[in-house]
């Protein structure tokens, strides 16, 4: 299984998934945090607007970003993330809105979907049969509560995909090697997963390693992708601090990092 691919122009990089780049009807990319012209905290090319960061230096990098990704959109659906299930369509979010939800699909062309992230994982789906595609941010809370599954079977009900059709590429995200967590955070897991001790290593005193990315992929099987669909893990946001933002490393506030897709 190929890994992501980095692509670097003008000093920006952007990765892509070569199993969505083997799907002849859409772009995509999931940002890095190089070649922007934000400074301080957000430095450099951070793609979310946050407090303390200037609009105008998000819109340049929005654009350079586009540039490198060969994309571009007529309009960016985003939502505002909250940690949950909820997966609705770009045409249900009003022009200039931010519905509250963590997952956005489309099938229209040139409607690009985009999810923001500065640890937790980005994934893209795409239905090769439907022309159909969808961006989720997938943290702890969400996965623990399905947001994957959500997401696939979303797409089922608003495009007729089946998950057989669909390909997922996993963003950059901390990796299980890095992502600490406490007891409390694990009944959702051992809940959803008979095999929830594959990805989650005890450390003593009540912590434990996560493996997001792992438990995001075996979700997405469970929902019916074929695993030659599901791409592997990204780089580790946490571990490469030039390359990624990072809440859990840097606090707040730091930048956003994008994973973004549209039918064109």
């Amino acid at each position: 299984m190929r890994h992501l691919e980095s692509h670097e122009s003008g000093g920006v990089e952007v990765f892509r998934s070569p199993l969505l780049d083997a799907l002849p009807f859409i772009r995509h990319g999931f940002s890095t945090r190089r070649g922007g012209v934000s400074e301080g905290e957000f430095r450099s090319l951070n793609l979310g607007q946050a407090k303390g960061e200037d609009s105008e230096r998000v819109r340049e990098n929005r654009r350079r970003f586009f540039q490198v990704a060969e994309m571009e959109p007529s309009r960016v659906a985003e939502v505002r993330q909250v940690h949950g299930t909820a997966v609705v369509a770009a045409d249900e979010i009003p022009e200039g809105a931010r519905v509250e939800a963590d997952g956005v699909l489309t099938a229209e062309p040139g409607v690009a979907v985009a999810v923001q992230t500065a640890d937790c994982l980005p994934v893209l789906l795409a239905d090769a049969r439907r022309r159909a595609v969808a961006a989720v941010h997938a943290g702890r809370k969400g996965i623990g509560a399905g947001v994957l599954a959500e997401a696939v079977r979303r797409m089922g009900e608003r495009f007729g995909s089946r998950p057989e059709d669909l390909v997922a590429g996993l963003g950059p995200a901390i990796s299980g090697a890095c992502y600490e967590v406490g007891e409390e955070c694990l009944p959702p897991f051992r809940e959803r997963y008979p095999d929830w001790r594959d990805f989650s290593i005890p450390l003593g005193r009540g912590k434990w390693l996560l493996d997001l990315p792992e438990a995001a992929r075996r979700q997405l099987a469970a929902a019916g992708i074929p695993g030659e669909r599901i791409g592997p893990p990204g780089p580790c946001t946490f571990s490469e601090s030039a390359r990624f933002f990072s809440y859990r490393r840097d606090g707040a506030p730091t930048g956003r990092l994008w994973a973004i897709i549209v039918v064109f």
